[in-house]
């Protein structure tokens, strides 16, 4: 691979949670929009290999009416019972929570009527959680999980979104205790209230052991770079007692340079106490790690941020200068809270850069989505050259070639790319309608096998030529009647690597009001994760989620989706592999938790393709790095 200069091409192959404006949905009902691009990639996997003291105990298949193939998501175990969310995947039928039973680690089996199901149109996906309640409203173990929705619709129903509650106290039997409750705050809507949640893409639960209060913290996709906090204690009558937490408007978190850092959202969270307080490591996207303080959750305190390099240390490390891509996905402190490993997930192993070429705004950088199922632009496949504006495009077009500029409304995205296609053009950019939320990048649920990717208004004004376009006036902008001049674009993908992980060092103060610190310390990459030959056909080498060993401050167990099962050890001098597993076929792993059963500890990791994986992890002899 060739050396490469800094790029600021902006990547949106990753999950996009939109900006947080309601508009980033469907305009109307049928549109085709791809409310969730997050784990879909490609088949295959790296070689099977069990390396270190790693120890495969028992593995389990989910059972699924639905078929398996990309259905099983988080996983979460308490007592001698194992619970892994059912995902989406292939469709969306039979979402919700399998439970299984661990009591004998090697021969773990799922307890099939006791699946706790999502309502129809729902599914679980990542958020997950069996916590001991025992209060006056309450005692018993209740299980939380995340619901997000299948396809846009408008208006959502009341059983959709939100966070669902269970009593799991006999995990054979669960009870619902309360359904589909969140944030249903819409200034926009009659009365200021949605007849359902937003939908919830992750979630957290802690209590407050001074106050006895519970509380659990939710992902808001609809409104993603707000965390919601809800007062759970009785979960029963769930009450939203925080929806103002924007880190960016806030605590300023997100990153002005370099420019690729542009997606903003939270994405995942964990809580713990730390002295007097209790603290929230953020997954922030592009905007980083953070640390906050909510002991109060109504008055939430910024405690430390983290920034990302101007280069991407492990193409760096490889001779190739790139900008990083971000990508916070989930992190966990070490148990002494000294140490904290996050993990940056990226689905694309390709960056996309693309630029106006001629005109009023030749040389600008502009971002571009793609859709869910066309070409992806990738080493093989670029878009280059002039474009032609066709207006909407809800009719057969005249013939054309290159690459057709298409303004979003009236019609399907797919009836777009099918006019587009048939009058024979090869590519297609859809720029977004005169909407409060234009600037929005969303993933079209169009298939076609030609290039086929969503821009921004500000885009597709520029590349029509119109004279003092901005971000400021786009929106309000219209577009120019067909015919009218535009201008050539190039859209072309340079290898970055797949997703991998940071080691950071912390610094908590123990008391309300001090001040706190984030440092990276140091990398790790699976390596061929890193080499462009790995690009394809191997499945995806990104890394998923992260869990600290809690009984050693210096070890932690990695889920990577065909990467398999990766153990390392970290300390002052940086992190290192020193154990790994993938089955024979292969492995597509999506959560890793530590559980524990007398006086032994197991590692459980969900398969996305199988079910549930039960791995025991012994001393290796070099012990862990202090």
């Amino acid at each position: 691979m060739a050396m490469t200069t800094a790029l600021a091409g902006v990547a949106v192959a990753h999950p996009d949670h939109g900006d947080g404006a309601r508009g980033s949905q469907e305009l109307f009902p049928g549109e085709g929009v791809a409310t969730e691009k997050q784990h879909e990639g490609d088949e295959g996997h790296l070689p099977a290999q069990q390396t270190g003291a790693v120890r495969l105990v028992g593995k389990a298949p989910v059972v699924n009416e639905a078929g398996i193939t990309g259905r099983v998501a988080d996983v979460t175990a308490y007592g001698n019972y194992a619970y892994l969310n059912a995902f989406r995947e292939p469709v969306c039928e039979r979402g919700g929570v399998h439970v299984m039973d661990i009591t004998d680690p090697a021969k773990p089996a799922e307890v099939v009527e006791a699946f706790i199901p999502t309502s129809a149109g729902s599914y679980a996906g990542e958020g997950l959680q069996v916590v001991p309640l025992k209060n006056a409203a309450f005692t018993g173990d209740l299980l939380v999980h995340q619901n997000e929705s299948c396809a846009a619709q408008v208006p959502p129903p009341a059983t959709s979104g939100g966070i669902s509650l269970w009593d799991v106290s006999d995990p054979r039997a669960p009870k619902p205790l309360a359904l589909h409750v969140g944030d249903t705050t819409n200034p926009d809507a009659p009365g200021g209230v949605d007849p359902a949640p937003n939908t919830v893409h992750s979630m957290r639960v802690w209590t407050d052991d001074t106050t006895g209060k519970t509380y659990v913290a939710l992902v808001d996709n609809e409104e993603s770079t707000d965390i919601d906090i809800l007062d759970i204690t009785d979960p029963r009558a769930p009450v939203l007692i925080n929806d103002t937490l924007d880190l960016v408007t806030l605590f300023g978190v997100d990153q002005e340079t370099p420019d690729t850092l542009t997606q903003i959202f939270s994405h995942d969270m964990d809580v713990r106490k730390v002295g007097r307080l209790y603290v929230m490591n953020v997954n922030y996207w592009d905007g980083g790690y953070v640390l906050l303080d909510v002991t109060d959750p109504v008055n939430v305190k910024l405690i430390a941020e983290s920034d990302y390099a101007a280069l991407d240390e492990e193409q760096a490390a490889r001779g190739r200068e790139i900008s990083p891509e971000g990508n916070a996905h989930q992190s966990e402190l070490s148990p002494n809270n000294k140490f904290m490993i996050g993990t940056d997930e990226d689905f694309n192993p390709f960056r996309v850069s693309a630029t106006i070429d001629d005109g009023p705004y030749s040389g600008t950088a502009y971002a571009a989505a793609q859709a869910a199922d066309t070409p992806p632009i990738d080493a093989a496949t670029t878009v280059t050259g002039p474009t032609t504006f066709v207006g909407q495009a809800c009719g057969a077009l005249p013939s054309g070639t290159g690459t057709a500029l298409v303004e979003r409304g009236v019609c399907s995205f797919q009836v777009k790319l099918d006019n587009v296609r048939a009058a024979g053009f090869t590519s297609g950019l859809v720029f977004n309608s005169a909407v409060e939320a234009c600037a929005t990048l969303i993933n079209m649920a169009a298939a076609g096998d030609i290039p086929f990717l969503f821009v921004s208004r500000t885009t597709g004004l520029q590349l029509l030529g119109l004279p003092g376009v901005t971000a400021e006036n786009a929106c309000t902008t219209a577009a120019p009647a067909v015919p009218a001049a535009s201008q050539a674009t190039t859209i072309q993908a340079t290898f970055d690597g797949w997703g991998y992980v940071r080691l950071f060092k912390t610094d908590i103060p123990k008391r309300a009001g001090r001040e706190g610190s984030i440092s990276q310390i140091d990398t790790y990459a699976v390596p061929e994760s890193q080499d462009a030959r790995f690009a394809d056909g191997f499945g995806d080498l990104s890394v998923h989620e992260v869990a600290m060993d809690p009984d050693n401050k210096g070890v932690a167990y990695l889920s990577y989706y065909a990467a398999g099962f990766r153990v390392v050890e970290y300390g002052d001098q940086g992190i290192n592999e020193v154990g790994s597993f993938i089955d024979e076929g292969g492995n597509n792993f999506w959560g890793v938790e530590v559980w524990k059963q007398g006086n032994q500890q197991y590692v459980l990791a969900s398969d996305r393709d199988f079910g549930l994986y039960i791995f025991q992890v012994g001393k290796d002899g070099k012990g862990p790095r202090r």
